[in-house]
């Protein structure tokens, strides 16, 4: 039989309310004393009643159902007590943000101190965990920030919203602004845009690709180029994602400096190994670059001057916690600063990038971004400059524009979603005007003018769902529409003189899905994260499916240490035919046709990682990569050449890269400090090239060595230092030269009535090239100091000078070597036939202004 108290009659007031409010109510209206405890039993968790309830047990009961709590009458009084061995759990969720500017902070850890477990902010600030209802607060922590210890609210009560304050509040805020500390695992760094302030730079412009270059496995094909080389691959192997719009070309300036304003840019994140299932399309890295969101509550700007550039940023509330925007210009000056004469002996150049960003919030739960860039280069190369006579005039003009929409919607606590369209165009345009002699009495002019052009429009999703504290779930989807025109080359010759073709067009669909698993076992020492992706590439002559698993296992370790290894298979649809050695925009993008198959590789990576008190860590990995149907050119390549099709130019072969990283890392105090070491080869192998033979890749380096250290001296005023070094890339120099007797016995520059530009005095060679790669070049090596002083105590204006030597005891690296003979100011004097290194920078000093409000 019940107890009378739970069959006492009650009808409730309302058919909706909390626990709380239905337990007062039948107190206040029964009479009867209800005792329980606020530590496990959810006072503001909502109910929902059916109606039939019309007892104080029934209420009761339908309050405390699926809680794991029941009613119990004792002495005249009820009693709720938790079942034996019960442990409720509930699920806290929201946004991690910085305190002021109420910026999305990514890579937050998330940590419960009874449980044990944790998690991290994505990469929109978004965290879900599930603690149970003995937990009395949550930590919250980043490198980055000051630690908050979050007293829990009782549960649905809404999102749980964090905001950090950053670490050393006197000189990161009121100074500079910016986190300068970096998140590092196993294959993966994540870099706030401040850490790129940390250690000097060419000319003063700070870039984000080259301090990447600072961590092992990382490197360039050149002397201070921001052309970003992972592992031995090549510089078309990473995908680079700006606000997640997929990009093709990301130099300015041959390459020296990379389109990503450092005032637009809030962090990048690298990945070189234990890819995440939800990216594909290239095979050695993932360069996740994001655009600050604005601030959403007071406007601020800034202004830099460097030798070479001047930029200007702005970013402030629109509707205050609302919504925000973010606009960041950068405009070279070489252009402005130099007169004509300068212009037309070396040539002219200029460029400008446009970075805007809107963030709107349309409730707690959804919120909309949406952000565009346009960066544009023009370049003047005349035939007569004076540092390398070309003997025509050459125009390139180079430009890429992105555009992304996305939508970030919190399904529910557990559930993340985010949806973004995207479009992207690359553009190259390139005109020669040439004198060609016919004979030695006549000759024709000739204007060429060339086009290549990338247009894509995509949209995807991406959805997180934490299943519970040791099992999380992402999976999503997408497609893209590909829109290529490699060559279009139209010259002022008549077709009877000439052929001309118009250039092949490609209209392709790409399809993407993806699921993966990540799963905590034996108290979290063990994490395994398996994962599949699903990529496909249709046209009207092929489809080519692709199915390529991941898996990622790592075994942490007492004392702050674990262990980790990987496997990752990735597939390429497009590939880069490229033959210049400096980083312009003339290198050919082409997709897998009927004839071109995929490039493909699998990954393999072991990886040890140490942290001491959380100012030094120490990693070690070893890696190992295969490629397949790497594609080359089998000839001297003119991409704007479309005399014939481009794919009788093309080759496949199989490479394989390996190696082994070293890093040592201070990275809190007033030193800090990196030391990275790597060990690498790179080989490649093409049925048709070298005799079937292996040889080096052209961006094989043996040794590179990065050691960068800062001081700081006072709170504000930095001394920084950086060394690197590179073993010399390979390069190809004949076994033997013959002399062209066709051409030797040509006395005064006539042969079958062809023409020789250099005169009769000359013989010209033909060189035999026994092996590809066979000898290298001289190591590339520097030494950099610079010095940061921050000006201005107040809240409202502030200085940063900055100054520095590039180079400082003055090292000629190779930019550019050949063998050639080369005529001085007639044609009957020539430089002998020889091996030539360019260098491109000696000691070079800098300085640069910038002020902030």
């Amino acid at each position: 039989m019940r107890d009378p108290l739970l069959i006492r009659p009650y009808t409730p007031p309302a058919r909706q309310g909390s626990i709380l409010f239905f337990i007062q109510d039948i107190q206040r209206t029964t009479g009867i004393s209800i005792s329980y405890s606020s530590n496990f039993l959810h006072l503001n968790k909502k109910i929902q009643l059916t109606g039939t309830e019309h007892t104080t047990g029934a209420v009761l009961n339908t309050i405390l159902q699926g809680t794991g709590i029941q009613a119990a009458p004792v002495n005249g009084k009820i009693f709720l007590l938790r079942e034996s061995s019960q442990t409720q759990y509930y699920t806290i969720s929201g946004f991690v943000k910085e305190v002021n500017s109420h910026e999305i902070i990514i890579g937050a850890s998330i940590y419960d101190p009874v449980t044990r477990k944790g998690t991290v902010s994505n990469a929109y600030g978004f965290y879900s965990l599930q603690v149970p209802d003995s937990c009395n607060s949550i930590v919250f922590s980043h490198i980055g920030y000051e630690t908050v210890i979050q007293a829990l609210p009782p549960p649905d009560e809404g999102q749980l919203d964090i905001h950090m304050t950053a670490r050393n509040q006197l000189q990161t805020v009121i100074v500079s602004g910016e986190n300068d500390s970096v998140t590092l695992q196993a294959g993966y760094i994540n870099m706030p845009v401040g850490y790129v302030s940390n250690f000097p730079a060419l000319l003063g412009e700070k870039d984000v690709l080259k301090s990447l270059q600072l961590y092992p496995g990382t490197g360039s094909s050149l002397e201070s180029s921001s052309n970003l080389l992972i592992r031995g691959g090549g510089a078309d192997q990473n995908l680079y994602l700006l606000d997640g719009v997929p990009l093709y070309h990301t130099g300015h300036l041959f390459g020296l400096f990379s389109i990503f304003n450092g005032d637009a840019v809030k962090d990048v994140s690298l990945y070189k190994d234990a890819f995440p299932a939800r990216y594909g399309g290239r095979l050695s890295s993932v360069v996740d670059i994001r655009t600050k969101d604005g601030n959403m509550k007071e406007w601020h700007g800034k202004g830099t001057f460097s030798p070479v550039s001047a930029s200007a940023e702005l970013e402030g509330p629109i509707v205050r916690d609302k919504s925000a925007i973010s606009l960041s210009i950068r405009r070279s000056l070489v252009d402005v600063l130099y007169g004509k004469r300068f212009h037309d002996r070396y040539g002219k150049y200029s460029l400008y990038d446009v970075n805007f960003k809107l963030n709107q919030v349309i409730n707690s739960k959804n919120r909309l971004y949406l952000s565009f860039y346009k960066g544009q280069d023009n370049m003047f190369i005349p035939g007569d400059n004076v540092i390398l006579p070309l003997q025509d005039d050459y125009k390139f003009a180079w430009s890429n524009i992105t555009t992304a929409l996305k939508w970030t919607r919190v399904i529910n606590p557990r559930m993340f979603s985010n949806t973004t369209a995207t479009y992207s165009r690359f553009y190259n345009l390139f005109s020669q005007n040439s004198v060609v002699p016919l004979s030695e009495i006549d000759s024709i002019y000739v204007n060429g003018k060339g086009v290549s052009r990338i247009r894509d429009i995509a949209i995807h999703n991406e959805t997180e769902y934490a299943i519970n504290s040791d099992h999380r779930l992402s999976f999503g989807g997408g497609y893209t529409y590909h829109n290529f025109a490699p060559t279009a080359y139209r010259t002022n010759v008549h077709a009877g003189d000439a052929t001309q073709r118009e250039a092949p067009k490609y209209y392709m669909s790409e399809f993407t899905a993806y699921a993966e698993d990540e799963l905590s076992l034996l108290n979290d020492r063990l994490i395994i994260r398996p994962g599949l992706h699903f990529g496909a590439l249709a046209q009207s002559s092929s489809f080519y499916p692709s199915l390529q698993p991941r898996v990622m296992v790592r075994w942490n370790m007492p004392h702050m240490q674990y262990i980790q290894a990987s496997f990752a298979q990735m597939t390429q649809f497009l590939h880069q035919l490229t033959t210049p050695v400096i980083n312009l925009p003339t290198d050919l993008w082409v997709p897998s046709t009927e004839n071109i198959k995929p490039e493909r590789a699998f990954s393999y990576s072991l990886s040890y990682q140490k942290q001491w008190a959380n100012n030094w860590r120490f990693n070690a990995n070893l890696y190992y990569k295969q490629l397949q149907n790497i594609v080359t050119t089998n000839t001297v390549l003119n991409i704007f050449d479309n005399s014939d099709l481009w794919e009788k130019k093309v080759i496949a072969g199989n490479g394989y890269n390996y190696g082994s990283e070293l890093l040592l890392e201070k990275t809190q105090g007033k030193f800090t400090g990196i030391f990275s070491y790597t060990l690498s080869w790179a080989w490649r192998k093409f049925a048709r090239i070298n005799s079937g033979q292996m040889f080096p890749y052209k961006e094989d380096r043996r040794h590179n060595l990065s050691l960068a250290v800062k001081y700081r001296v006072k709170p504000r005023w930095n001394l920084s230092a950086s060394w690197k070094f590179a073993s010399g890339a390979p390069f190809t120099l004949p076994a033997q030269i013959f002399p062209d007797f066709d051409w030797g016995r040509n006395i005064y520059g006539y042969l079958d009535g062809r023409y020789q530009p250099n005169g009769g005095n000359v013989i010209n060679y033909l060189p035999y090239i026994a092996k590809l790669n066979n000898y290298r070049l001289h190591a590339v090596h520097h030494l950099d100091i610079g010095t940061t002083i921050y000006l201005g105590k107040g809240n409202h204006f502030r200085h940063i000078i900055t100054g520095g030597v590039y180079n400082v005891y003055s090292r000629s690296n190779p930019f550019i070597v050949s063998y050639d003979q080369f005529t001085l100011f007639t044609y009957n004097d020539f430089y002998p036939l020889q091996l030539y290194q360019y260098s491109l920078f000696k000691t070079l000093p800098y300085l640069s202004y910038t002020f902030k409000f």
